[in-house]
Protein backbone atom coordinates (compact mmCIF):
# COMPACT_ATOMS: atom_id res chain seq x y z
CA UNK A 1 0.00 0.00 0.00
CA UNK A 2 1.69 3.65 -0.62
CA UNK A 3 1.13 5.10 2.74
CA UNK A 4 1.48 8.40 2.68
CA UNK A 5 -0.66 9.16 -0.53
CA UNK A 6 -3.07 6.92 1.04
CA UNK A 7 -3.14 8.59 4.13
CA UNK A 8 -3.64 12.09 2.14
CA UNK A 9 -6.28 10.93 -0.05
CA UNK A 10 -8.22 9.29 3.15
CA UNK A 11 -8.09 12.99 5.29
CA UNK A 12 -8.83 15.24 1.35
CA UNK A 13 -11.59 13.25 0.54
CA UNK A 14 -13.16 13.45 3.97
CA UNK A 15 -12.92 16.93 4.70
CA UNK A 16 -14.63 17.48 1.34
CA UNK A 17 -17.32 15.62 1.90
CA UNK A 18 -17.91 17.47 5.65
CA UNK A 19 -18.08 20.68 3.82
CA UNK A 20 -20.43 19.41 0.79
CA UNK A 21 -22.63 17.86 3.69
CA UNK A 22 -22.64 20.90 6.31
CA UNK A 23 -21.04 18.58 9.45
CA UNK A 24 -19.03 19.60 11.93
CA UNK A 25 -15.38 19.03 11.70
CA UNK A 26 -14.60 15.81 13.52
CA UNK A 27 -11.56 14.87 14.94
CA UNK A 28 -9.28 12.28 13.29
CA UNK A 29 -6.78 10.28 16.10
CA UNK A 30 -7.02 6.61 14.06
CA UNK A 31 -8.12 5.32 10.50
CA UNK A 32 -8.15 1.80 9.76
CA UNK A 33 -7.99 1.23 6.24
CA UNK A 34 -9.16 -1.93 4.53
CA UNK A 35 -7.65 -2.24 1.15
CA UNK A 36 -8.65 -4.83 -1.47
CA UNK A 37 -5.73 -6.85 -3.35
CA UNK A 38 -6.18 -7.87 -7.12
CA UNK A 39 -5.91 -11.40 -7.35
CA UNK A 40 -5.08 -13.17 -10.83
CA UNK A 41 -5.19 -16.96 -11.14
CA UNK A 42 -5.40 -17.49 -7.62
CA UNK A 43 -2.41 -15.18 -6.79
CA UNK A 44 -2.47 -11.98 -5.71
CA UNK A 45 -0.75 -9.56 -7.09
CA UNK A 46 1.01 -6.14 -5.64
CA UNK A 47 -1.87 -3.68 -6.89
CA UNK A 48 -4.21 -2.67 -4.08
CA UNK A 49 -7.08 -0.30 -3.70
CA UNK A 50 -9.00 1.03 -0.56
CA UNK A 51 -12.07 0.14 -0.24
CA UNK A 52 -13.30 1.07 2.91
CA UNK A 53 -12.39 3.45 5.94
CA UNK A 54 -13.23 3.36 9.36
CA UNK A 55 -12.07 6.84 11.30
CA UNK A 56 -12.04 7.34 15.50
CA UNK A 57 -11.59 10.29 16.92
CA UNK A 58 -9.46 10.74 20.39
CA UNK A 59 -12.06 8.84 22.57
CA UNK A 60 -11.72 5.51 20.21
CA UNK A 61 -15.34 6.20 18.64
CA UNK A 62 -15.92 5.44 15.27
CA UNK A 63 -17.19 8.45 13.88
CA UNK A 64 -17.34 7.84 10.13
CA UNK A 65 -17.46 4.91 7.64
CA UNK A 66 -16.43 5.20 3.96
CA UNK A 67 -17.11 2.44 1.61
CA UNK A 68 -15.25 2.54 -1.80
CA UNK A 69 -15.32 0.90 -5.37
CA UNK A 70 -12.41 -0.39 -5.73
CA UNK A 71 -12.04 0.47 -9.83
CA UNK A 72 -12.76 4.16 -9.81
CA UNK A 73 -12.61 4.59 -5.13
CA UNK A 74 -15.43 6.54 -5.66
CA UNK A 75 -17.99 6.35 -2.52
CA UNK A 76 -19.96 4.35 -2.85
CA UNK A 77 -21.57 5.21 0.27
CA UNK A 78 -20.77 5.79 4.11
CA UNK A 79 -22.23 6.01 7.35
CA UNK A 80 -22.39 8.89 10.04
CA UNK A 81 -22.38 8.56 14.03
CA UNK A 82 -23.10 11.05 16.38
CA UNK A 83 -22.44 10.75 19.99
CA UNK A 84 -23.23 11.36 23.29
CA UNK A 85 -20.25 9.99 25.72
CA UNK A 86 -20.45 6.57 24.32
CA UNK A 87 -23.30 6.24 23.07
CA UNK A 88 -24.51 6.75 19.57
CA UNK A 89 -27.62 9.49 19.87
CA UNK A 90 -27.78 9.77 16.09
CA UNK A 91 -26.69 7.65 12.88
CA UNK A 92 -26.57 8.73 8.69
CA UNK A 93 -26.70 6.60 6.33
CA UNK A 94 -25.72 7.44 2.61
CA UNK A 95 -25.57 6.16 -0.88
CA UNK A 96 -23.77 7.61 -3.24
CA UNK A 97 -22.91 10.75 -0.88
CA UNK A 98 -26.96 11.12 -0.92
CA UNK A 99 -28.29 11.25 2.30
CA UNK A 100 -31.18 8.15 2.58
CA UNK A 101 -31.98 7.39 5.99
CA UNK A 102 -31.11 8.59 8.86
CA UNK A 103 -31.80 6.86 12.87
CA UNK A 104 -32.39 9.23 16.65
CA UNK A 105 -31.56 6.81 19.76
CA UNK A 106 -32.75 7.45 23.15
CA UNK A 107 -31.00 5.14 25.87
CA UNK A 108 -32.70 3.62 29.10
CA UNK A 109 -30.73 3.80 32.74
CA UNK A 110 -28.81 0.70 31.86
CA UNK A 111 -27.51 2.26 28.78
CA UNK A 112 -29.80 0.19 26.62
CA UNK A 113 -31.34 1.33 23.23
CA UNK A 114 -34.92 2.53 24.49
CA UNK A 115 -36.05 4.11 21.27
CA UNK A 116 -34.84 4.43 17.54
CA UNK A 117 -36.54 6.69 15.29
CA UNK A 118 -36.08 6.07 11.62
CA UNK A 119 -36.51 8.85 8.74
CA UNK A 120 -36.34 8.44 5.34
CA UNK A 121 -34.88 11.08 2.90
CA UNK A 122 -35.50 11.79 -0.84
CA UNK A 123 -34.66 14.44 -2.60
CA UNK A 124 -36.80 17.77 -0.96
CA UNK A 125 -38.39 15.86 1.42
CA UNK A 126 -37.68 14.20 5.03
CA UNK A 127 -40.84 11.49 6.64
CA UNK A 128 -40.64 9.73 9.77
CA UNK A 129 -41.16 5.92 8.78
CA UNK A 130 -41.19 3.98 12.36
CA UNK A 131 -40.43 4.77 16.00
CA UNK A 132 -39.31 1.79 17.82
CA UNK A 133 -39.53 1.02 21.23
CA UNK A 134 -37.37 -1.72 22.91
CA UNK A 135 -38.93 -4.46 25.44
CA UNK A 136 -35.65 -6.17 27.33
CA UNK A 137 -35.42 -9.34 29.15
CA UNK A 138 -31.68 -10.42 30.56
CA UNK A 139 -30.54 -6.84 28.79
CA UNK A 140 -31.60 -9.23 25.42
CA UNK A 141 -34.05 -7.12 23.12
CA UNK A 142 -37.12 -9.95 23.39
CA UNK A 143 -39.46 -7.06 21.41
CA UNK A 144 -39.54 -4.32 19.52
CA UNK A 145 -43.03 -2.20 18.55
CA UNK A 146 -43.20 0.03 15.73
CA UNK A 147 -45.29 2.80 15.32
CA UNK A 148 -45.54 4.71 12.63
CA UNK A 149 -46.10 8.43 11.63
CA UNK A 150 -49.24 8.45 12.79
CA UNK A 151 -48.45 7.27 16.28
CA UNK A 152 -50.41 3.82 15.09
CA UNK A 153 -49.09 -0.08 15.24
CA UNK A 154 -46.94 -0.19 12.01
CA UNK A 155 -45.47 -3.97 12.98
CA UNK A 156 -44.29 -5.43 16.29
CA UNK A 157 -41.07 -8.21 16.64
CA UNK A 158 -40.34 -10.63 18.86
CA UNK A 159 -37.19 -12.58 19.66
CA UNK A 160 -35.86 -15.40 21.65
CA UNK A 161 -32.72 -16.08 23.23
CA UNK A 162 -30.95 -18.98 24.11
CA UNK A 163 -28.73 -19.60 27.22
CA UNK A 164 -25.24 -17.85 25.61
CA UNK A 165 -27.47 -15.24 24.30
CA UNK A 166 -27.79 -16.13 21.19
CA UNK A 167 -31.04 -14.83 19.00
CA UNK A 168 -32.63 -17.95 18.10
CA UNK A 169 -35.87 -17.05 16.57
CA UNK A 170 -37.16 -13.85 15.59
CA UNK A 171 -40.75 -13.19 14.47
CA UNK A 172 -42.65 -10.03 13.08
CA UNK A 173 -45.98 -9.35 12.87
CA UNK A 174 -46.60 -6.68 10.02
CA UNK A 175 -49.73 -5.20 10.91
CA UNK A 176 -49.39 -2.41 7.48
CA UNK A 177 -47.57 -1.89 4.60
CA UNK A 178 -44.21 -1.04 7.13
CA UNK A 179 -41.75 -3.55 7.27
CA UNK A 180 -38.10 -3.69 9.28
CA UNK A 181 -35.41 -1.77 7.16
CA UNK A 182 -33.64 -5.18 6.90
CA UNK A 183 -36.73 -6.40 5.12
CA UNK A 184 -36.47 -9.88 7.52
CA UNK A 185 -39.81 -11.18 8.93
CA UNK A 186 -38.70 -14.13 10.40
CA UNK A 187 -35.12 -15.68 11.67
CA UNK A 188 -33.78 -18.47 12.91
CA UNK A 189 -30.83 -19.76 14.09
CA UNK A 190 -29.75 -23.38 15.13
CA UNK A 191 -26.43 -23.21 16.91
CA UNK A 192 -24.03 -25.29 18.18
CA UNK A 193 -21.24 -24.59 20.23
CA UNK A 194 -17.84 -25.91 21.30
CA UNK A 195 -16.39 -26.83 24.94
CA UNK A 196 -15.75 -23.13 25.76
CA UNK A 197 -18.72 -21.83 24.97
CA UNK A 198 -17.96 -20.38 20.90
CA UNK A 199 -20.03 -21.09 18.15
CA UNK A 200 -18.65 -23.74 16.07
CA UNK A 201 -21.24 -24.12 13.41
CA UNK A 202 -25.05 -22.49 12.97
CA UNK A 203 -27.63 -22.94 10.36
CA UNK A 204 -29.03 -19.89 9.77
CA UNK A 205 -33.02 -19.41 7.86
CA UNK A 206 -34.35 -16.39 6.90
CA UNK A 207 -38.05 -15.37 5.59
CA UNK A 208 -37.96 -11.43 3.75
CA UNK A 209 -40.91 -9.45 3.39
CA UNK A 210 -42.69 -11.03 -0.01
CA UNK A 211 -42.13 -14.58 1.00
CA UNK A 212 -38.60 -15.22 -0.10
CA UNK A 213 -36.53 -17.46 1.73
CA UNK A 214 -32.67 -18.21 2.67
CA UNK A 215 -31.07 -21.16 4.24
CA UNK A 216 -27.47 -20.47 5.46
CA UNK A 217 -24.96 -22.85 7.37
CA UNK A 218 -22.06 -21.55 9.09
CA UNK A 219 -18.91 -23.24 10.19
CA UNK A 220 -16.24 -21.51 12.51
CA UNK A 221 -12.41 -21.87 13.61
CA UNK A 222 -10.72 -20.31 16.31
CA UNK A 223 -7.23 -19.53 17.39
CA UNK A 224 -5.76 -20.91 20.39
CA UNK A 225 -5.95 -17.07 21.85
CA UNK A 226 -9.88 -17.55 21.01
CA UNK A 227 -9.58 -14.84 17.80
CA UNK A 228 -11.82 -16.41 14.72
CA UNK A 229 -10.07 -17.81 12.09
CA UNK A 230 -12.13 -19.03 9.61
CA UNK A 231 -15.42 -18.63 8.55
CA UNK A 232 -16.64 -21.75 5.97
CA UNK A 233 -20.27 -21.20 4.35
CA UNK A 234 -22.39 -24.15 2.76
CA UNK A 235 -25.36 -24.62 0.61
CA UNK A 236 -28.74 -26.39 2.18
CA UNK A 237 -26.61 -29.95 1.00
CA UNK A 238 -23.53 -29.24 2.85
CA UNK A 239 -21.58 -28.44 -0.07
CA UNK A 240 -18.66 -25.67 0.88
CA UNK A 241 -19.44 -22.40 -1.02
CA UNK A 242 -16.48 -20.41 0.31
CA UNK A 243 -13.98 -20.26 2.76
CA UNK A 244 -12.62 -17.31 4.41
CA UNK A 245 -9.73 -16.84 6.95
CA UNK A 246 -8.48 -14.64 9.08
CA UNK A 247 -5.07 -13.75 10.05
CA UNK A 248 -3.58 -11.33 13.06
CA UNK A 249 -0.34 -9.17 14.41
CA UNK A 250 1.23 -10.14 17.37
CA UNK A 251 -1.44 -6.68 18.62
CA UNK A 252 -4.38 -9.74 18.48
CA UNK A 253 -5.18 -6.87 15.61
CA UNK A 254 -7.05 -8.49 12.37
CA UNK A 255 -4.64 -7.49 9.59
CA UNK A 256 -4.98 -9.81 6.73
CA UNK A 257 -8.04 -11.41 5.29
CA UNK A 258 -8.50 -14.26 2.15
CA UNK A 259 -11.29 -15.78 0.64
CA UNK A 260 -11.26 -19.54 -1.07
CA UNK A 261 -13.88 -20.75 -3.30
CA UNK A 262 -14.56 -23.57 -3.38
CA UNK A 263 -12.06 -25.66 -5.28
CA UNK A 264 -9.60 -24.11 -2.53
CA UNK A 265 -8.69 -21.33 -4.97
CA UNK A 266 -7.67 -17.73 -3.76
CA UNK A 267 -10.53 -14.76 -5.45
CA UNK A 268 -10.01 -12.24 -2.59
CA UNK A 269 -7.86 -10.91 -0.95
CA UNK A 270 -7.94 -7.99 1.89
CA UNK A 271 -4.90 -6.22 4.35
CA UNK A 272 -6.05 -4.18 7.15
CA UNK A 273 -3.76 -0.93 8.13
CA UNK A 274 -3.96 1.22 11.02
CA UNK A 275 -2.70 4.68 11.37
CA UNK A 276 -2.58 6.63 14.40
CA UNK A 277 -2.40 10.24 14.77
CA UNK A 278 -1.05 11.56 17.85
CA UNK A 279 -2.45 15.12 17.97
CA UNK A 280 -5.45 17.08 16.46
CA UNK A 281 -3.13 18.62 13.49
CA UNK A 282 -2.46 15.26 12.10
CA UNK A 283 1.21 15.99 11.09
CA UNK A 284 2.84 13.00 13.05
CA UNK A 285 1.67 9.48 11.43
CA UNK A 286 2.01 5.91 13.28
CA UNK A 287 1.18 2.85 11.67
CA UNK A 288 0.45 0.06 14.49
CA UNK A 289 1.51 -3.36 12.88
Amino acid sequence: MKNASLSILVIVIFFNSLFAQNRPLQDIRRVIVTSQYEVKDGQRTAKSMAVKQEIKDSLDRVHTILNRDYTTQRITSHTWHAFKGKQIVRTDEFVKEQLRYYKIFTYTSDSLIDTETIYLVSPGDTVLYVNLKYKYKNSKPVQVNAVDFKGKSAYTSKSVFDSKGTEISRKVKVKKTFAPIDSVIERTVSPVYDSVGRISSETIKVKLVGGKGLTQKFSYGYNKLGLLTSIEEFDEGGKLLYKKTMDYNDKRMLKFISVYNANNELTEYYAKRYELYPTRDRRNQIIEY
